[in-house]
């Protein structure tokens, strides 16, 4: 067997291993508490329900045209096939964000060794945001896999600048003794003819990445970019038509949806906060400024270092600027593959969103390229300073010395939160057996329950405006629509009106509900009337029709505003006794739908 297949070989199972043992460690079955999740669930229990790529949450049952249909596609497959609990769906994520953390070792192993692949795909799994993804439901796990599985195929299919394009003195020969000098006679550097299978499949992955994120389309781009820069018409020519039909495809029925596409927040200051405006083209640098400060400030040394303040800005700039110089020696070097024109386009993707967004879940896929090119250039500072006189074993064992020490200095200051993070899914997996909504605090508790008695007391048409009504429908089935972000009493109850919501919910642990709501409800006290409550912070409030609501309190409600005792729910749960481990929702009964649905 070849040293390096061996190498391989060795890396590989020894990754599989700690993998296993990492993921396995941070699984927890408590429902994630952001909107996203129970979205994603509810689309893909539409298409299972033959219903259409529809929001069940909404009041009018729209079409929906914000996130692309490939993850929820592949949620309604789990639930086909009698996926139903919380914990089998996360599951489910862990064992893709696995492949993910498999296909970055290819990646980085093809190009720098097995040990470079090693050292990389363990800190991405070290990672803060990489180990979160692995355990709530959402895109970020099918998204990663997806973008690595491209950028790898593309290197095996041989998609590199064509020689002499760029007029780098790296470009061509260089790189092909480069890549037979590393023995991988089937890496981009060896020069060899390109696989057409390698291709399709990079093209596949990108286009389905486009399909599971907006954020898809730097990839899209960036391999589009290589097949014209490697001077692969043909091969261009069928990408970019299967691009534009996905792509404007989506689009077009994004841009039919309005309000509800990423394109109408992009220009807000704030979409959580409207009334703070819009910005123009002329704001965008200072937007691009703000972002930068966030990511290298804060996000991005926060994945491993637990530092604060200058320090982690200091460690942030550091990486960032290493990872910059590799880059910049790549491209000088003539070394231009799919990975180098990602980078740019998706890290400039990210710069541009509202600040509010900024965070680890849309930096996922940097990652693994920000250490694999400050591991570059690591490697060329290293070369500089052994110098030609220094060759040999004394020039691998200090070159294996300089990556250790690095690998070091963000793994170890990494296992602190991985440990937390382990014990607090533990401390969860040790009470949620029957109920998975013990691991969460009261207030989270009330919100379910208030969904719950929702889907089971309130009319079929009931409408309740509240602070997660993607959740609120998951977890009993009544629909809504968030309340307006406005202080203003006669905001919200113009919107009531013209949905024809019925009900306010108070209640739900964040800053927003408690921003808006206090302030609404006791500017106009008499527009409102209790229904039910649950513990010291959740009650549910009717809104009265507009000819009474002069009164100067809150008072009881009239028995319309609940469902009659002697009937049967509507809508409710599937089995009330079982949902604490299943997600409700996917325990409803096609004739358990409301009648508009059925």
């Amino acid at each position: 067997m070849k040293p390096e297949v061996r190498a391989l070989l060795l890396a590989g199972g020894l990754l599989v291993l700690v993998k296993a043992l990492v993921l396995a460690s941070v699984l927890t079955p408590a429902p994630h508490t952001g909107g996203d999740n129970a979205a994603y669930l509810s689309l893909g229990y539409a298409l299972t329900q033959g219903l259409g790529y529809v929001e069940l949450w909404e009041p009018l049952v729209p079409p929906h045209t914000k996130y692309p249909p490939a993850f929820p596609l592949l949620l309604a497959g789990l639930m086909a096939v009698g996926v139903t609990t919380w914990a089998a769906l996360k599951a489910g994520m862990a064992v893709l964000l696995s492949g993910a953390i498999i296909l970055v070792f290819a990646w980085v192993g093809a190009r720098r060794g097995a040990m470079a692949g090693l050292g990389v795909a363990l800190l991405v799994l070290l990672s803060g945001g990489w180990l979160d993804a692995s355990r709530w439901i959402l895109s970020e796990p099918l998204f990663l896999i997806l973008t690595f599985l491209s950028l790898w195929a593309a290197d095996r299919g041989g998609l590199v600048v064509a020689p002499g394009l760029l007029g780098t003195p790296g470009t061509g020969s260089g790189l092909r003794e480069e890549g037979a000098s590393r023995g991988r006679a089937d890496s981009p550097e060896a020069g060899l003819p390109p696989h057409a299978g390698w291709v399709v499949a990079a093209a596949a992955a990108a286009l389905l990445a486009l399909l599971t994120r907006s954020a898809g389309l730097p990839l899209v781009l960036a391999l589009g970019g290589i097949l014209l820069l490697s001077r692969r018409t043909l091969g261009l020519a069928l990408f970019g038509g299967a691009a534009v039909v996905a792509g404007v495809g989506w689009a077009f029925r994004a841009r039919q949806g309005g309000e509800g596409a990423y394109q109408s927040e992009f220009w807000m200051v704030n979409p959580y906060e409207p009334e703070l405006g819009t910005i123009g083209v002329m704001d965008l640098p200072f937007r691009i400024w703000e972002n930068l400060g966030i990511y290298l400030g804060a996000v991005l040394p926060g994945e491993w270092w637990p530092a604060s303040g200058a320090l982690l800005a200091a460690f942030g700039l550091l990486l960032a600027g290493m990872a910059l110089a590799g880059w910049v020696l790549r491209i000088l070097r003539g070394e231009v593959g799919t990975a180098e024109l990602f980078l740019p386009l998706y890290t400039g993707l990210i710069l541009l969103w509202p600040p509010v967004w900024s965070g680890d879940r849309f930096a996922l896929p940097l990652y693994p390229l920000v250490l694999f090119y400050a591991g570059e250039a690591l490697t060329a500072g290293m070369g500089r300073f052994r110098g030609k006189e220094r060759t040999g074993d004394w020039s691998r064992l200090l070159g294996l010395g300089a990556g250790t020490v690095a690998f070091l200095l963000l793994a170890v200051p990494a296992l602190p939160g991985w440990i937390s993070t382990a014990e607090d899914a533990a401390a969860c997996r040790a009470v949620a057996d029957e109920d998975v909504f013990r691991c969460h605090p009261p207030a989270v508790a009330e919100f379910r329950e208030a969904a719950r008695w929702a889907g089971t007391h309130l009319p079929e048409d009931a409408v309740v405006l509240n602070r997660k009504p993607r959740i609120f429908y998951l977890l009993g089935g009544s629909r809504g629509r968030i309340f307006p972000f406005s202080r203003d009493p006669a905001v919200l109850l113009e919107e009531a009106d013209a949905l024809g919501a019925r009900y306010l919910l108070l209640g739900f642990p964040d800053g927003v509900t408690l921003s808006y709501l206090p302030a609404v409800v006791e500017g106009r006290p008499g527009a409102f009337c209790v229904v039910e409550a649950w513990g010291e912070g959740t009650t549910l409030l009717g809104i009265l029709p507009p000819g009474e609501r002069e009164g100067t309190q809150v008072t009881r409600c009239p028995p319309d505003y609940r469902l009659d005792p002697s009937q049967p729910p509507l809508h409710g749960p599937g089995d009330p006794q079982r949902d604490g481990r299943h997600v409700p929702l996917l325990l409803q009964r096609p004739s358990t739908l409301p009648r508009d649905l059925q």
